[in-house]
């Protein structure tokens, strides 16, 4: 039977079957299509999931490197390097050339004393090689001079107060002898040096006590140190002040800060240092609020200081420190150290400001020769490096904050006084950092109080070239006298 005799019957059934076929091949299609949907979907996931994961390698990487340096650095501070090693080949070179002076060298001996405070005959009964008695003095006679210290004895002193009726006032009424602390049972020599023992040669208060009870006799608890220095602040704390209220009118001021603690609480110690003044401030924050609080909020000198943001809010010229930026250049290089292109970049940023420091070190004295077009050139070669684009988000910000800025990276071109570096600040903030070792910080605002205007008043004296213990002295018995000292003449850095 052929195609066009078959059944209408027939012919529907097939219709049928194909048409279920064909649904079959659609929900297969569909099936596929779902499956190819979550492969894609499972893909773009794998995809991001490897950026990520990338990114996240190349952090880590950074972090590594960075790591890496600190950890160089952490080194270097506390071991050196051990150039000499042991081995055959140095076995069988021959030993080092002794150390010394050079052959030639004249050689130095101390200087005779000025003055001779006792003599003594040294003469001879017998003979010092066969104890011979049989000696005939000779005309020869050498002297030898020998310094030694004399340890003074506890000098007791009694002031007998022989009192007055003063028809005037109608009082009766007494005097103070010379060098006599009213109602004080320790001298003002003993008191300066128990304070300059502590906060100069930063020593604690009980091997106070027992070096004046072993070396000296005098004995004294050791809960009195304090007082003594309490008494001495207090006598220092206006001429304390002044030197605060003095600094706004100063050319320049150096400024920096470090960690302190009082009774356990997390403080920072401010060191401003300026000619002929230092002045140390103890607060609870390192905000940017603490600079104009000394300075002013517009300060009309130069401010030299570290990159911290809290020297941005005071209005001034500014110098930063170029040791420091230096430093971070560094932290970039070991960051690129893999990248030609942008460790080449830092390399040549680091050689202009080396040459600027060395250009601001020339300038004290006698200019360099050619010292304007020297300058010129330095700036527009900085100029057009920071503005080079290095195609790396973070660089890119650091790049910019210091073109933002330049002018606060060549101020110190402009003064001859002007320090392109803060290491200044930084070796005042040196001793204290030695006592927070010692003493842990302080545990009282009155200790706080004795720290900031003690501190300040003897390092201001070193800069006079007065000796700090004789200055502490001064200001027990004549603070008058101390403020003289100090507060007309100006001292160049030390």
């Amino acid at each position: 039977m052929s195609r066009a005799q078959t059944s209408p019957g027939k012919q529907e059934s097939e219709v049928r079957q194909l048409r279920r076929q064909v649904a079959r091949l659609d929900q297969k299609a569909q099936r596929l299509d779902q499956k190819a949907l979550k492969l894609d979907e499972k893909r773009q996931r794998l995809k991001q999931e490897t950026v990520e994961q990338a990114e996240t390698i190349q952090a880590l990487e950074e972090e590594n490197r960075l790591l890496k340096l600190q950890i160089k650095e952490f080194r270097e501070k506390f071991f050196k390097k051990n150039k000499r090693k042991n081995s055959e080949d140095d076995e069988k070179k021959p030993p080092p050339k002794k150390r010394g002076a050079p052959k030639g060298h004249p050689g130095t001996t101390r200087k005779k004393p000025d003055h001779v405070d006792k003599h003594v005959d040294v003469r001879l009964s017998e003979c010092p090689q066969c104890n011979g008695r049989h000696l005939k003095l000779c005309k020869r006679f050498e002297d030898h001079y020998q310094e030694d210290i004399v340890i003074p004895p506890v000098q007791v002193t009694r002031f007998r107060h022989h009192f007055y009726y003063c028809s005037d006032c109608k009082e009766v009424v007494h005097g103070v002898g010379k060098d006599e602390l009213p109602g004080s049972y320790i001298g003002p020599t003993a008191k300066s040096v128990a304070s300059f023992l502590h906060w100069q040669l930063r020593i604690p208060y009980r091997p106070i006590r027992r070096l004046f009870r072993d070396l000296l006799g005098l004995d004294f608890d050791p809960s009195s140190v304090p007082g003594f220095d309490r008494q001495i602040r207090i006598r220092g704390a206006p001429l304390y002040e002044q030197l605060k209220q003095s600094l706004p009118e100063k050319p320049f001021t150096h400024a920096d800060e470090t960690g302190w603690r009082k009774d356990g609480v997390n403080h920072w110690l401010w060191c401003f240092a300026a000619l002929g003044t230092v002045v140390y401030l103890i607060d609870r924050h390192r905000s940017s609020n603490v600079v104009p609080s000394v300075l002013g909020k517009k300060y009309g000198g130069v401010l030299i200081s570290d990159f911290l943001a809290s020297y941005n809010k005071i209005k001034s010229r500014k110098q930063r420190c170029l040791v420091h930026l230096l430093r971070l250049i560094k932290k970039w290089e070991v960051h690129f150290a893999e990248d030609r292109k942008r460790l080449r970049y830092f390399a040549d940023l680091k050689g202009l400001v080396k040459e600027i420091i060395a250009l601001s070190a020339a300038m004290p004295g006698k200019r360099p020769r050619n010292f304007i077009d020297r300058k010129a050139d330095l700036i527009g070669r900085l100029r057009r490096k920071l503005k080079r684009d290095l195609g790396h988000p973070k660089a890119d910000k650091f790049r910019t904050k210091l073109s933002e800025n330049i002018e606060e990276l060549i101020t110190c071109l402009d003064f001859d006084e002007v320090c392109s570096h803060n290491n200044w600040a930084e070796r005042l903030l040196r001793g204290n950092v030695i006592m927070r070792k010692v003493t842990f910080g302080s545990r009282s605002d009155s200790g706080v109080k004795n720290h900031e205007v003690l501190m300040s008043l003897a390092e201001t004296a070193r800069l006079h070239g007065l000796n700090a213990m004789g200055f502490l002295r001064l200001l027990l018995t004549d603070p008058a006298a101390a403020a003289t000292a100090i507060l007309p003449a100006t001292a160049s850095v030390g």
